[in-house]
C-alpha cells in the first residue's frame, strides 16, 4: 500500500512540473536582451511655432564593455530618420510619413563607404537634428537609428506645432505654412501638399530655411511648359548632397504647379524615382504627362503674373541638350524664399 501512494505521489509531481510551465507560460519567459547600442531622445522644446525648427538631440550610448564601430550618425535611410506621426488642429486625419535622405544620392549611397565612428565602452556621441515644423498640431516623433548592427529606437517624443504667437488673448487660428519666392520678376506665393508629399514638402521648406535657393537661377524655361530652378551650378547638374525619395501623388501638373526634378536614365530604372534634391520646376501649363511620374508638392496661390514674365525671357539652346531651346540668355533668379503663416478663411 505504501509502494502505491510513494508511486501515485511521484507520478503527480511529474505531471505538475510538466504542466506549471504552460500555465505560467508568460511569467517564465525570459526578457529579450537590451541592446548593445542604446538610442534617446531629447527636445529643446516641446511646443515651436509654425514655421520654426523642432530641434532635437540624439545620445548614442555604448552599453557594452568593448568598443564598438557605428555608422555616423547624420540624417539618412541608413543612419537617422525620423518617423513622425501629426494629428492637426483641424480634427481630420493625421499623416504618418518618413523624414529623411539618400546620401550622396540614390545613385550613389553605399552603406559600406559610409563613414563610420567608434564608442569605447561605457561612452556616449550626440549629434543635433532639425526638424521644420510644417504643420499645426501634435506631432509625435519616433527617432530611428540603422547605422549599427540592427534597427533602434528611441522613446517617442510629443511635440505641439502652435500658431504664431499673438498679442491679442484669442483662440488659436487653424491655417497653414506657405513660402513667399521672391524672384527678380517679382514674387510668387505657394501652398504645400503637405498630407500627399510630406517629405518632399519638409525638404524644399528646409533648403528655404536654410538659404540653400537664395541667388540661384532659373536655368531652364520653356514657355507653356515649366519654369525650372534650384539647381546649386546654375546648369542643371547640381544636387544638395542628398537626394530624397519620390511621393508620386494625384495631383495634376496644372499651370502653377510646383514639382521636383529629377534624373531619367535610359532605359529608366527605379532608382531615377528617388533621385530628387533640391531642383524644382513650376508648370506653366497643363502637363499632364508629368501626372504620377514627377512629385508634385505645392501650387502657387500668388503671382500667377510674375509666373508668365518668367516664363517669358528670351531663350537659346540648351548646352546639355542643343535641340531644346531652354537657356534663358538674361539670368532670372530667386532672390530668397521666406515663410508664411496663413490663417484659414472662415465662412461667413
Amino acid at each position: 500500500m505504501l509502494l502505491n501512494n510513494t508511486f501515485t505521489i511521484a507520478i503527480l509531481m511529474i505531471c505538475g512540473l510538466l504542466i506549471l510551465p504552460g500555465f505560467f507560460g508568460n511569467e517564465v519567459k525570459a526578457a529579450p536582451p537590451a541592446p548593445p547600442l542604446k538610442l534617446t531622445a531629447a527636445p529643446t522644446q516641446t511646443e515651436v511655432t509654425i514655421g520654426d525648427w523642432i530641434v532635437i538631440t540624439l545620445t548614442f550610448t555604448n552599453t557594452t564593455a568593448n568598443k564598438m564601430d557605428m555608422i555616423k550618425p547624420m540624417l539618412d535611410i541608413d543612419s537617422a530618420s525620423f518617423y513622425i506621426k501629426t494629428t492637426p488642429l483641424s480634427g481630420n486625419s493625421g499623416k504618418s510619413f518618413v523624414y529623411s535622405v539618400i546620401t550622396p544620392s540614390a545613385y550613389e549611397h553605399n552603406r559600406g563607404q559610409m563613414a563610420k565612428v567608434s564608442l569605447a565602452a561605457g561612452a556616449q556621441v550626440q549629434e543635433t537634428f532639425k526638424i521644420p515644423a510644417t504643420t499645426l498640431g501634435l506631432w509625435e516623433i519616433t527617432a530611428y537609428y540603422q547605422g549599427f548592427q540592427r534597427p533602434i529606437s528611441a522613446e517617442p517624443l510629443r511635440i505641439n506645432i502652435i500658431t504664431p504667437k499673438s498679442d491679442k488673448l484669442e483662440k488659436p487660428k487653424d491655417g497653414e505654412l506657405i513660402a513667399r519666392i521672391e524672384t527678380s520678376k517679382g514674387v510668387m506665393k505657394c501652398r504645400f501638399f503637405f498630407n500627399d508629399a510630406p517629405n518632399t514638402a519638409m525638404n524644399f521648406i528646409r533648403l528655404s530655411k536654410e538659404g540653400f535657393y537664395n541667388s540661384l537661377i532659373f536655368h531652364r524655361i520653356m514657355k507653356g511648359f515649366m519654369i525650372q530652378g534650384g539647381c546649386p551650378l546654375g546648369n542643371g547638374g547640381g544636387n544638395p548632397g542628398y537626394s530624397i525619395k519620390g511621393e508620386f501623388n494625384a495631383h495634376k501638373h496644372l499651370k502653377g504647379t510646383l514639382s521636383m526634378a529629377r534624373s531619367s536614365r535610359n532605359p529608366p530604372t527605379p532608382i531615377d524615382n528617388d533621385s530628387a534634391g533640391s531642383q524644382f520646376f513650376i508648370c506653366h501649363g497643363a502637363v499632364s504627362r508629368l501626372d504620377n511620374q514627377y512629385t508634385a508638392f505645392g501650387e502657387l496661390i500668388e503671382g500667377t503674373d510674375v509666373l508668365d514674365a518668367l516664363a517669358s525671357v528670351q531663350t537659346a539652346p540648351n548646352p546639355n541638350n542643343p535641340e531644346e531651346i531652354s537657356k534663358p540668355v538674361e539670368n532670372v533668379f530667386i532672390k530668397s524664399v521666406s515663410l508664411e503663416f496663413k490663417e484659414t478663411e472662415t465662412k461667413k
